[in-house]
């Protein structure tokens, strides 16, 4: 052991503190806080902002911070049409691309990223704004904006700029914005005819993973000879940054997509990239699974097939936020929210997190796992959305409702997924299990007889080391919460 005798590990340190939230409730309002203190950190989702302070090489003796939270700001949580974009707001949640369908061709492919990032309850909260600032070359959402050729509206008390999305990232993590800038939007030029594309991503597992690969794809083509006039394929987590393929660009246009161009093509990919050596896979796995899954995805795409969107259990995303009572918030504000029906109004104290605050002021029966939003075994329903308690910010909580697993039984009367976990002895250890249940009452919130796809996606963030999950899908399989609950 190097550590000295009678110090904490890192593990065991409490990470920067928050000093204060300021909570504007205008856009026009966050600019200019943000102005005066540049110093301050912007949040929204704070589901990779949390997990940063925490982390931090100083976590415990650097000053705390303090943030500007721009969650409840009502003009930048919209999804919007133009004559020739789409507009998502640096507010717009990754369940909110997923579930806003036929707006236009081009979205479908944000969509296909949506749905592979994180789990329910951390796309309730997680923005795509979010994930492209910051700037981690594994974050799936930017190899389909960047194929998507979206530009990024930057406003500060400066003025506005636009930026091409395939320059907002100069190296690993980093981004082109300038001190007491906000991104405002991201704009995606629409879809013409004869236009096509798709993502992929491999990782290790279904769920809660980060890519070993991930690329998106657009290819347009001339209507008469259908050969390709356009080509922007992008690939990620293979290097510091994602960026668009030019060799391949080169290559495909002019020609017709088939078979054979498309194996040149993702071979011309994978000696293109330089990829790294991690603990999620070498780089000789990276190169062979990138010419694979390339040249897969380019064969199927050689059909011309129109992409199909998959749903998915949102788990109670909702797209109204309550306006923030207090404008700002210190630890000794007290914040007040309804839990289980009930009033409770305590200080914010050191509990930079609202799982932390529950467990303190109301609910012990939420857990803490990983405290990094893997486990899911703090899962809670805030404003009606299923929601990890460990990535949440305890003032986002004021002025909301909040139901724990305390408060899924109507008195005496079992909530029916409860009885079921009792039946079909869904039960061991117990520890994961209040995540598990309020996770699954909001899925049978949404669906009131959910099959086992729809199970099995809708707990997707919640882990559990005893049950082997069996017994978890088959408690659930054909519930009827109506008829139950009647």
């Amino acid at each position: 052991m190097t550590a000295v005798k009678g110090s904490l590990h890192e593990s065991q340190l409490l990470g920067t503190r928050i000093k204060e939230i300021l909570r504007p409730t205008t856009w026009s309002e966050a600019v200019e806080i943000y102005g005066t203190l540049p110093n301050a950190l912007p949040v929204a989702g704070a589901t990779d902002l949390l997990l940063d302070l925490s982390r931090r090489a100083d976590a415990g003796q650097s000053p705390p911070v303090t943030l500007i939270d721009l969650w409840g700001l009502q003009d930048c949580s919209h999804i919007t049409l133009d004559a020739d974009e789409v507009v998502i707001g640096c507010g717009v949640t990754h369940n909110q691309i997923i579930d806003a369908l036929d707006l236009d061709p081009a979205l479908n492919i944000l969509r296909m990223a949506c749905l592979e990032i994180g789990a329910p309850q951390l796309r309730n909260r997680a923005t795509v704004v979010g994930n492209i600032v910051t700037a981690s070359p594994a974050n799936d959402t930017i190899s389909a904006l960047i194929s998507l050729n979206a530009n990024v509206l930057i406003e500060s008390i400066h003025g506005t700029r636009e930026v091409s999305i395939r320059e907002f990232f100069p190296g690993f993590r980093q981004t082109t914005l300038r001190e007491s800038e906000l991104v405002r939007s991201i704009k995606i030029p629409k879809w013409g005819p004869r236009t096509v594309g798709t993502w992929f991503k491999v990782g290790n597992r279904n769920a809660q993973a980060i890519s070993v690969v991930h690329a998106g794809i657009v290819l347009k083509f001339d209507e008469s000879t259908s050969s390709i006039t356009k080509a922007d394929v992008s690939i990620g987590s293979v290097s510091e940054t994602v960026t668009v393929s030019k060799a391949v660009s080169d290559y495909l246009i002019g020609e017709e997509l088939n078979v054979e161009t498309s194996a040149t093509a993702a071979r011309i990919a994978a000696n293109e990239i330089s990829p790294i050596d991690d603990l999620r896979a070498s780089a000789v796995y990276r190169t062979a699974v990138t010419e694979t899954a390339l040249r897969r995805a380019l064969i199927n795409l050689s059909k011309f097939s129109t992409l199909q969107p998959r749903s998915t259990p949102l788990l109670g995303w909702v797209s109204a936020r309550p306006t923030p009572p207090q404008k700002a918030l210190s630890t000794t504000t007290s914040v007040s929210c309804t839990i289980n029906g009930s009033n409770v109004a305590a200080e914010i104290g050191d509990h930079s997190t609202l799982l932390e605050w529950l467990r303190a002021n109301a609910s012990t029966g939420t857990k803490e796992g990983c405290a990094e939003g893997e486990c899911g075994a703090c899962t809670v329903q805030l404003n009606g959305a299923a929601v990890t308690s460990c990535l949440i910010p305890t003032a986002q909580a004021d002025g909301g409702s909040v139901v724990t697993v305390e408060g899924l039984a109507n008195g005496q009367n079992l909530h029916p997924v409860q009885t079921k976990f009792l039946d079909k002895f869904a039960v061991q250890c117990g520890f994961c299990t209040p995540g598990f249940l309020v996770a699954a009452a909001s899925l049978c919130d949404e669906n009131d007889s959910p099959s086992d796809e729809d199970i099995q996606a809708g707990l997707a963030g919640n882990l559990c080391r005893c049950t082997g999950y069996y017994s978890i899908v088959e408690a659930l399989n054909g519930l009827s919460v109506n008829s139950e609950s009647s």
